[in-house]
């Protein structure tokens, strides 16, 4: 691991667009192949991860297959420096090094020519490759100075206002900033950079976030290291009586939640379920007497009363929700005191209680029961401030539980059906999901994503050639 880290280190920072909205960077260009096995698996469960979707979408101007070195190279494009390509809207940047100029040129000039009549100018020791169109505007352009160059496209926009600003890119300083220092920290072969945007009052990250993709076999790990993410401040590692739970079901989520945000964060679940009124007063009641140690269970989906409003969807999802109580005594009879009749609806019913020093409040009985009966004998050690785990197989069919005419009539529920579509074949293949999450100070996060395969079933030996 030393050494990797090392590696990343000494690795050349990539060149762009400092104001990027995304940079997409491989510090080595022919390493983005080890991605390849794990992608090719996925994507027979979704287009949408499939290497055809994304393979030759790495550089602005060419189309190369960035999983196959000997394609990369063939555009005069060096395999072993690193390749980044930096968006903001509509405009992207490619940046790399030149292995071979004259095929690179070669290259340049048969796309360029898509766009109209080539043209080649030298000044100030950076060659300019570009093409005016009827309308004498350039949409793309190549930039070289040396062994390395810098394209733009402008998906249709004229970009010959923003030549300087790719020289610039060119010729001056690599990019910088805390996001490539957070890179330089998670090895990978393949990064995904969200920079810094403070001059952006619509930006939705206020700070910078940094997602690194490494693949072994069938299994692929995203690492992230972030700021600025709207989370809850989470305590560390530490004692659970969460830290072993199981319970068959869609998820199981454990937290170490910071004490001091207990009420406010119950203010914002609380408020938004159904029995809003009840609810809230107790939680906040409640909060001092919880230790922070959380946990929520999903189950399934359960369909019964359709989907066109809040509460029909909020029972739809079947959960229960843990929390570890400093007094049991002290919570049992604050839960007591709750009106349970406020927590009826026509479209099902809350409850809430206190079973071994624990505080829940369920939508379903049986995940009730089954959480509860689940629950370690004695607390562990949970080495996360929170925890995922995700049984694919149980949400691929929760979400193939949604009727498709409640899907229809519920425009909010769009997004359900393009995951049933996209993701419930994908999860069909996995074999699970697990992820955790750390709050490394106020305001960073450090993050870890791993996801598996199921194992590629033996090929048959009769089998002819795969086409």
């Amino acid at each position: 691991m030393f050494l990797s880290l090392v590696a990343v280190a000494l690795t050349a920072a990539p060149r762009g667009l400092p104001d990027a909205e995304l940079i997409t960077w491989a510090p080595k260009a022919s390493e983005v192949s080890t991605l390849l096995p794990f992608f090719a698996r996925a994507g027979q469960g979704s287009v949408m991860v499939a290497p055809s979707a994304w393979r030759e979408s790495a550089h602005p101007l060419l189309a190369f297959d960035v999983t196959r070195p000997e394609s990369i190279s063939a555009a005069g494009v060096a395999v072993s420096d690193g390749l980044a390509l930096s968006v903001r809207g509509p405009i992207s940047v490619g940046c790399h090094g030149v292995s071979d100029l004259q095929a690179f040129e070669a290259a340049c000039k048969a796309r360029l020519a898509r766009f109209g009549t080539f043209f080649r100018q030298e000044a100030g020791g950076v060659v300019t490759l570009g093409a005016r169109d009827g309308l004498n505007r350039v949409q793309a352009a190549a930039l070289i100075k040396g062994k390395e160059s810098c394209s733009i496209s402008g998906s249709g926009h004229s970009i010959e206002k923003l030549l300087p600003e790719v020289t610039k890119a060119l010729t001056g300083k690599p990019l910088s900033g805390p996001h490539l220092k957070a890179a330089s920290e998670l090895p990978a072969p393949q990064y995904f950079l969200l920079p810094e945007r403070p001059q952006d009052p619509a930006a939705r990250l206020k700070g910078w976030g940094a997602l690194a993709l490494s693949a072994k076999g069938d299994t692929l790990t995203v690492d992230t290291k972030s700021k600025g993410v709207p989370m809850s401040t989470l305590q560390g590692g530490g004692p659970s009586p969460f830290t072993n739970l199981a319970v068959p079901g869609v998820a199981t989520v454990r937290a170490r939640l910071a004490k001091t945000e207990l009420p406010g964060l119950m203010n914002q679940v609380f408020a938004s379920m159904p029995g809003a009124r009840t609810l809230t007063p107790a939680a906040q009641e409640l909060a001092p007497n919880l230790t922070g140690n959380v946990a929520l269970v999903i189950s399934r989906v359960k369909v019964t009363s359709g989907l066109r409003t809040a509460p029909a969807r909020f029972f739809a999802v079947r959960f229960v929700l843990l929390a570890e109580a400093a007094d049991a005594r002290a919570a049992l009879a604050l839960v007591e005191a709750i009106d349970q009749k406020a927590l009826a609806f026509r479209e099902g019913k809350l409850e809430a209680g206190v079973s071994s020093g624990v505080v829940w409040l369920a939508n379903d009985v049986e995940v009730k029961d089954a959480a509860l009966a689940a629950l370690p004998k004695a607390a562990g050690t949970q080495r996360h401030g929170g925890e995922l785990d995700l049984d694919p197989k149980a949400l691929s069919r929760a979400l193939a539980s949604v009727p498709l005419l409640e899907v229809v009539q519920s425009p909010e529920l769009t997004g359900v059906l393009v995951a049933a579509t996209e993701l419930g074949p994908l999860l069909d293949l996995t074999a699970r999901v697990r992820g955790w999450v750390d709050s490394t100070s106020a305001t960073t996060q450090r993050a870890q994503l791993t996801w598996t395969l199921e194992p590629a079933p033996p090929a048959s030996p009769d089998a002819g050639p795969v086409p």
